[in-house]
Parts: structure tokens; sequence; C-alpha cells
């Protein structure tokens, strides 16, 4: 077996400080924040009440993506998630693929946050303008890059701070909420005209609400006992997260008509004043701001991360493998994520932004599913950790589920992730596969030398 596996290669330059509870923070403060506070309202109008059972069904297909993102992380404890899974077994241009569409999603999804939180801040700013929004998220990432620079430890206790508040506000909203529903509203059930197509193309929509699963991975070589922590804290990440959607959601379309928030991004707020008052709008606004700043500060974590594996492996340029040796944190990585992040951010177009990062991330995630297959006929595997049943069924369905979502996305997302995948490609010709290459024979030199040497 080789020795990347099963034990990590960059043993000593990350500290491993976060437990079970701290491995769930991630994922929940990712999962918990753009989807329920920021595009239920969108993806209401698309689909009307049934919203709820989209929840539901994009829950139960993440499900495959999930088992085998536990088996993968198990048997390959590195830094940077389905990224290093791709390149560890499949190597080359597949491997360069999936960190870039991961990167890429990543970068999307902290520009979306970073301007759930502005939106929520600009309500008290007297005449706030597209600029005045922009400008607070800008401040917004500047903030998250210092918090991110100092400690994970730090990015996991704000995020623990964060998800107990949010958690009080989606909580309090599905408890009092279930008094208000009016059953008129939930009926029909589907909004008219929609079928499956619709169906399937809101479960695309709101996909980017179930990834934060996938980032608790790209932090293993900061987790204690990731072979038994690893696994728990997706399962239970994915399960809470799921439960909470289909509540919040059945609140949202029970309380008011659908139409009422198809055109909204704060649709919790919007739904909570109408129960109470003002004082209920600013009280689930501050909510939405802890809930996206949780996301913001996860997916940022991760996405320095997929940034430092991608150097570290030269498909990037390898300043970023650079860690402080004092912080223990990749400052480059987290320097370029802080540049391009914010460049996002300016876009202002919150479906946009949410669409492009779900085209990332289904792409990406597709080809760590199909890992899972390479992993096992090589024999990779790591003995005695978690490996899911039925194989292979759980890594095929894996795969399938994500692809079939892909083409149900809207046309405009799909001509810009056409344009990503081929600027992806010119980078990898021009630049990563020169210096693979480069890197692997020096590899196979240095072997070579050693085995004449024992000779």
């Amino acid at each position: 077996m080789s020795e990347t596996f099963g034990k990590p290669e960059a043993e000593g330059k990350f500290a491993r400080r976060l437990g079970l509870i701290g491995a769930t923070n991630i994922g929940l403060g990712a999962m918990l924040g753009g989807g329920i506070y920021v595009i239920s309202g969108a993806a209401a109008g698309m689909i009307g009440p049934a919203l709820i059972l989209a929840y539901l069904v994009t829950g139960l297909l993440t499900v495959f993506t999930a088992i085998n993102y536990a088996e993968l992380a198990c048997s390959i404890p590195k830094q940077g998630g389905g990224y290093t899974f791709a390149h560890d077994t499949f190597g080359g241009f597949p491997a360069f693929l999936t960190g870039w569409f991961l990167f890429i999603g990543n970068l999307v999804a902290c520009g979306l946050y970073s301007l759930a939180v502005a939106h929520t801040l600009a309500v008290f700013i007297p005449n706030a303008t597209d600029t005045t929004v922009g400008q607070i998220a800008v401040v917004i990432i500047a903030i998250t890059f210092v918090t991110n620079v100092i400690s994970i430890r730090g990015v996991s206790g704000v995020l623990g701070i964060l998800n107990i508040l949010q958690s009080v506000v989606l909580f309090s909203f599905v408890a009092l909420g279930l008094f208000f529903v009016n059953p008129s509203n939930l009926d029909p059930f589907v909004k008219p005209g929609a079928g499956l197509v619709e169906f399937m193309g809101t479960v695309s929509f709101i996909y980017i609400s179930f990834v934060g699963f996938e980032l608790i991975t790209t932090a293993t070589e900061e987790i204690k006992e990731p072979a038994r922590n690893i696994p728990r804290a997706i399962m239970l990440t994915l399960i809470i997260a799921t439960i909470v959607y289909m509540a919040a959601s059945f609140v949202i379309v029970g309380v008011v008509h659908y139409t009422q928030v198809a055109n909204s991004f704060t649709p919790i707020a919007d739904v909570f004043g109408v129960m109470f008052g003002p004082a209920a709008f600013y009280f689930a606004l501050a909510g939405m701001a802890a809930s996206n700043y949780a996301a913001l500060n996860a997916t940022f974590l991760a996405t320095a991360r997929v940034a430092y594996s991608m150097g570290r492996d030269r498909y990037f340029p390898s300043i970023l493998e650079s860690v402080d040796e004092r912080l223990r944190t990749p400052i480059p990585a987290l320097i370029l994520t802080l540049l391009i992040v914010s460049m996002f951010a300016i876009s202002g177009n919150v479906s946009l932004v949410a669409s492009l990062s779900d085209f990332g991330y289904l792409i990406g995630l597709s080809i760590v599913n199909a890992s899972v297959i390479v992993l096992r006929e090589k024999g990779l595997s790591v003995p005695g950790t978690f490996k899911a049943r039925f194989y292979p069924a759980i890594p095929v369905l894996g795969v399938i589920t994500c692809l079939l979502l892909v083409p149900t996305l809207h046309p405009e997302t799909l001509y810009l992730g056409g344009i990503m995948s081929a600027v992806g490609l010119i980078i990898y010709l021009l630049y990563g596969r020169p210096r693979t290459r480069r890197k692997h024979a020096l590899v196979r030199a240095n072997q070579e030398h050693i085995d004449v040497k024992r000779r």
C-alpha cells in the first residue's frame, strides 16, 4: 500500500484540534446558510409548496455522495477534501478537474454568503445602494480572512457561537410558525404549470444547501480521530440540515402564499415579520446574518484548503502550499481566496451566483463519487475503516445523481459553466500538466537513486 494512504502527507503542518462537535460545526455552518435563509424564497417561486418535498428529495439524493465522502476520508486522511480524493485515486487531469470545479464552486458560494450578510446589514443603512452592499460584503470577507489566518480553532469557535444563534432563530421560527400555518396556502401543492422538469430544476437550484458535509473533509488533517469522527460528522450534518430545511420551508409556504416570497432573498425574516411584526423581522435578520457568516467562514476555510492542496500538487503555484509555522494556517492560499471571493461578491446576482456554484459542485462531486470505485479496485482502502455496503451501487448512484442534475440548471448558468470549464482546461494545459510531469519525473528519479544506493 502506498504511504500516501492511511496517514497525512504533511504530518506536522496542521494541528489536530477539532473533535466531532467541531467537525460538525464546520458542516452545519456551511449547510444552514444560503440554503434556507436566502434562496428558499426563489425556490418556492419555482415549484410552490412542493419545495418541502424538493428539500427531502435533495437530501436523499445527497446521501450517496455523503457516504462516498465518508469512505474516502477514512482511507485518504489528507487536506483538500474531494480534490485530494480524486488526486490520490485518479491522478492527472481528472484530479485537476475535480479541484478546479470544487474550488470555483466554493469561491462562488463564498460570494453568495458574503452578499447575504451584506444585504441584512444594509437594511440598517439609509438609502443603501448595490455599491454599498458590495463594499459591506468586501469588509465581511476581509474579517473572515483575518479569522481564518489566526486559527482554525478560532473559526470553529466562531461557527459554534453562530450556529447557536441561527439555531435559536430557526427553531423558534419553526416552533412558532406551525401555529400560523394556513392549510389553504398549501393548495395547490405544486405550482400550476410546473412538472418534473421544474421540480428537478428546483432540486438542482437548492443543491448548494447540501454541500456543507463536503467541507468537513477539506480539514481532515485538523480533525481528531478522523476515521471515527468524519463519517459521523458527515451524516449528522446531512440529517440535521435536511430536517431543518423541510420544517422551515413548510412554515414559509404555509404561513404566507408562496408568491409572497418568490422574489425575496430574506424569506424567513419576511415571514417572521408577518407573524409577529417588525421586531421579529429584525430578529430573523440577525439569524440570517449569523447563519450566512457561519457559512462564509466554513466555505472560506475549505476553499483555501483546496488551493493549498492544488499548490502542493503543482496544479497551482507552489507558494500556495506554504503554511505559517506559528499560526499553522496556509496564508498564501487564504490571500488568493480573499481576492477572488471579493470579485464574486461584487456581482450582486444572488440567483445566478447560487446556480453557478451548483454547477461547480455537481461536476466536481460526480468525479469524487467515481473515486471510490478506483479506491476499491486498486486496493487502496485502509483496513478497519468505514466502508459502504452494496458496492459498487453507492458510488455509481452518486455519480448518476450529480450528473442528472446538471442539465436542469438555468441555461445562463450552463453557458458560464462552459466558460469556466474552458478556463480550467487552459490553466491545466499551460501550467498544471508541464509542472506535474516535472514533479513526477523528479520523484521517479529520486526513487531510482534510492534503489541504486540500497543495492
